[in-house]
């Protein structure tokens, strides 16, 4: 299912790529870059049918027909076949997915897209967009960009940069100290994509040698769409960022409207007329008959007037009632405000940008009944055979299959153990230690606890794990497996639930605070716990197997070795109570994290980690 995930939603990017009738400045030229652009979207279908062989055909006979029209050195020519271009590198990839191999592939200049414009031996710098971005597109795609294999996403620059979530994989200005080199290196990397050529590997080592820099328009935006980014007339209309200042919100008032009545034509991977309205990009990048709207000119908007039924053709949303004028109104509205963008990532789905406004602007009530819904959706996924009992407590929802005597007992238990979180952490008494009712999913056998996490999130939960904790704004659960007898404290595993939740809800941070944090919690309610016993005998081992004293953050060691170490690192920065409250306030504020980190301890986490790593070394 995974593989065929991937290549639809390749399949998308190549259908929605930039319409290019409107720019032939001649009817011989405009024929010409259609009659290709025709063959290309047959060959597309040709593979969403499977029929790879002929799809392979098709693609071969226009790249011989793109590449003597590049021949002839007409630049108007050269400039309208831009978007076929990116259509055949895309296509290239596609196949590629499939073992088949192809003819060498042209750039619009003429040089080759096998050998990127910044490669050794070439006048120009490394650029992301023109070498990187194809480089990553064409051999990691299948399992970075279209998946998020690994819970490793390169789905665009700002993604990539984040990392994993035990830590960064591509160090700007040090090339030999990234993560990424190093695995493909070591060979392991990639493993979907065909492999690195050593040109290849020199254009990666370059770029981030030079700082990992992005020179392209957004760095949100979708590698497959980005690479290479069509320019001048091609160029897809850009999406603004909201100011704070519009009167009507993407998130709030327009989102939730796409859901509600046209994601049933205009979602999935074949939208109705090729226009998609699943994320605002692909609403921003028009379909068949063109841009769906014009920023500050609702006028002139053809989405207002299709809902206004002025339109050619059927008005929208199509066999559903018309929207209201107050609906329709608000999309005026927005348009005329310039068709900002509230949400945090352009490519995310309209459903969950508006899930999260409504998260994040929800009261504690109105959050929790949320939360409950999901936590009964998760439930039935994970063991949809077992209808079990459900217990509300003051800050808990609770399901699980050890009885209903044993999960309210549980439900009290963590009642209890809930402001003792919150006076580690300096949380206001007061206040619900998570802002809407947290979940606590608890499982009678560990095989139970294993099928949760195979259907539910997708993994393979760790055979070492009796618990853990996952936070989404939309939804926050604990799941555990609590202790037989006095095999482990079940208060520990429950505190250490609670604060990687708490943690997480301040705001964007990296996995290593956050699990550091978590299993501080369980250590301070349980010192002699069994798991914290375990975890503090490991602790000096693993940090003097490290090369490096980030390794634990940079995705170097096991995931449990990296959890391990964080959470020594974490009850080294909470010796000094202070900095480590001044951390966690600034997390509730924009800005990098390192920037907050810095601003709190006086340098970067691997600097500080130096420090704690001769620590623990040498035994202190």
């Amino acid at each position: 299912m995974k593989r065929v995930a991937c290549r639809l939603l390749l399949l998308f990017f190549l259908l929605s790529g930039a319409s290019i009738a409107d720019a032939a400045p001649t009817a011989d030229q405009r024929r010409d870059v259609n009659r290709l652009s025709v063959a290309v979207k047959k060959a597309v279908n040709l593979y969403g049918q499977e029929k790879y062989r002929e799809a392979l055909a098709a693609v071969v006979g226009v790249q011989g027909e793109y590449e003597r029209l590049v021949g002839g050195g007409n630049a108007e020519v050269v400039k309208l076949l831009r978007p076929i271009y990116t259509r055949l590198l895309n296509a290239h990839a596609l196949l590629e997915l499939e073992g088949y191999v192809l003819p060498d592939l042209k750039r619009p200049d003429g040089s080759s897209a096998n050998s990127p414009q910044g490669a050794p031996g070439s006048s120009g710098p490394v650029g992301f967009v023109k070498d990187v971005a194809p480089i990553l597109v064409g051999k990691c795609g299948r399992c970075h960009v279209s998946a998020n294999r690994g819970m490793f996403s390169m789905v665009n620059y700002e993604t990539l940069m984040r990392g994993v979530s035990a830590g960064v994989v591509v160090m700007k200005g040090d090339a030999a100290g990234s993560r990424i080199i190093e695995l493909i290196e070591e060979g392991d990397m990639p493993r979907g994509g065909g492999k690195i050529s050593p040109q290849e590997l020199s254009v990666l080592k370059r770029w981030i040698d030079a700082d990992a820099k992005f020179d392209g328009p957004d760095p949100r935006a979708n590698l497959a769409t980005l690479a290479p980014q069509a320019t001048g007339d091609d160029q897809q209309m850009a999406i603004a960022m909201a100011t704070g200042k519009e009167t009507v919100s993407f998130a709030r008032d327009i989102a939730p409207v796409f859901v509600k009545t046209c994601t049933g034509c205009h979602g999935g991977n074949q939208p109705a007329n090729r226009l998609g309205l699943l994320t605002i990009r692909s609403l921003f990048n028009g379909g068949d008959s063109g841009p769906a709207l014009e920023p500050g000119k609702p006028a002139s908007s053809l989405l207002i007037s299709k809902l206004k039924g002025a339109a050619e053709g059927e008005q929208m949303p199509r066999r559903l009632p018309p929207l209201d004028a107050k609906t329709i109104a608000l999309f005026e509205k927005w348009i005329e405000e310039g068709a900002k963008y509230d949400g945090q990532d352009p490519d995310r789905s309209v459903g969950q940008v508006a899930a999260l406004y409504r998260a994040e602007h929800a009261t504690h009530e109105e959050l929790s009944l949320d939360r409950a819904k999901l936590a009964t959706s998760n439930w039935k996924l994970g063991l949809p055979d077992e209808a079990t009992p459900e217990v509300q407590t003051k800050n808990f929802h609770l399901r699980g299959n050890v009885g209903q005597g044993r999960l309210e007992a549980i439900g009290q238990q963590a009642e209890q153990v809930a402001p003792k979180v919150a006076e580690i952490f300096g949380a206001p008494a007061n206040a619900p230690l998570v802002k809407g009712k947290m979940a606590l999913f608890v499982f009678k056998q560990r095989y139970d606890y294993s099928e949760f996490g195979q259907m539910v999130e997708r993994r393979q939960v760790p055979n070492s794990w009796r618990g853990h904790w996952k936070f989404s704004i939309i939804d926050a659960y604990g799941a555990i497996v609590p202790p037989k007898a006095d095999e482990f404290s079940l208060d520990a595993l429950l505190a250490q639930q609670m604060a990687g939740v708490y943690v997480a809800q301040r705001g964007e941070s990296p996995r290593w605070l956050r699990e550091g944090a978590a299993r501080l919690a369980a250590s301070r309610l349980a010192p002699d716990d069994s798991r914290v016993a375990a975890w503090n005998q490991a602790v000096k081992s693993i940090v003097s197997g490290m090369s490096k004293p980030d390794d634990f953050m940079t995705g170097r060691l096991s995931p449990e070795d990296s959890d391990i170490a964080s959470y020594s690192f974490v009850k080294f920065l909470m010796s000094d109570k202070r900095r480590f409250a001044t951390l966690l306030d600034a997390l509730k504020r924009p800005g990098p994290f390192a920037r907050k980190f810095a601003g709190a301890y006086g340098g970067a986490p691997v600097n500080v980690a130096a420090g704690w790593a001769a620590r623990t070394v040498a035994g202190k």
